[in-house]
């Protein structure tokens, strides 16, 4: 492996993809704006099924699995340079609805299993597992749901996958930003990614504002005018985010680092 000429080919593609991020995102401007729409929708259903127990928690993971088909029917036309109008709002949560489910599904079997094991050691273990191996091996999988070539479960190994085989320069760009971010926000860097990159929520991720590290104020960010234009701003910042994600997974997906060589070479 030229491996000179690999790093070379990973920062072209960087490049590139933060370009075409560029150029993409005043497209669907107004698409930034979504999880304000979608953040008091599931505050509300929150509150009207938060009595009900079990099958209330079903009901609010319902909602959130709608308002992520939604929000990532939005990502993946812009993406892929479709002109995304707001009128497809009421149809959007259709096309990657069950895949979004499958994947809640399964994080929910896996907290179950969390919530009966016994103390000791294999508690502490699954712990491990669900708070920072999956929230990594499971980082790609939103671009895996509009991206890629597989559905239900599946999503899982082609996540594994990718990872296998372009794992480095995925998280390479992921963790710079963070540490950008960090300093630049005073943001403690570890929370911050495990808020916009390695959230064991992941799908939840879009509709919760990055959750209490890019919404500090809460749910009811309609309080004041500062606290609207912090939560529009950090609902741009991750448009911007997920943008860049959706461009540099599709150019790492395409091929594998032999054939980023080659491909390099010739341009």
């Amino acid at each position: 492996m030229d491996w000179n000429a690999l790093m070379a080919a990973t920062l072209t593609i960087y490049r590139r993809a933060a370009k075409e991020t560029v150029e993409k995102l005043g497209r669907g401007w107004w698409v930034a704006l979504l999880p304000l729409v979608y953040t008091p929708l599931i505050f509300l259903a929150a509150t009207f099924f938060g009595r009900m127990g079990f099958a209330g928690g079903l009901l609010v993971g319902l909602v959130m699995a709608l308002c992520t088909s939604s929000y990532l029917y939005f990502i993946d036309g812009i993406v892929h340079g479709q002109r995304v109008q707001p009128q497809e709002l009421l149809d959007s949560w259709r096309p990657h609805f069950g895949s979004v489910i499958s994947i809640v599904f399964f994080l929910m079997l896996i907290r179950l299993l969390f919530s009966i094991m016994p103390g000791g050691a294999g508690s502490q273990a699954l712990y491990v597992l669900v708070h920072l191996v999956l929230p990594i091996l499971l980082s790609p999988v939103t671009e895996v749901i509009y991206q890629g070539r597989t559905d239900g479960w599946a999503m899982i190994q082609e996540s594994f996958e990718f990872l296998r085989e372009s794992g480095v320069e995925w998280f390479a760009p992921l963790v710079g930003l963070v540490v950008v971010v960090s300093i630049s926000g005073g943001f403690p860097p570890i929370a911050l990614a495990s808020s916009l990159f390695f959230p064991l929520d992941i799908l939840a991720m879009p509709m919760q504002l990055g959750r209490s590290m890019l919404l500090p104020f809460g749910i009811g960010f309609w309080n004041s005018s500062a606290e609207i234009i912090w939560a529009a701003g950090s609902s741009f910042f991750l448009y911007v985010v997920m943008v860049f994600r959706g461009l540099l997974f599709r150019a790492l997906a395409a091929g594998t680092r032999r054939q980023r060589i080659f491909r390099s070479r010739l341009d």
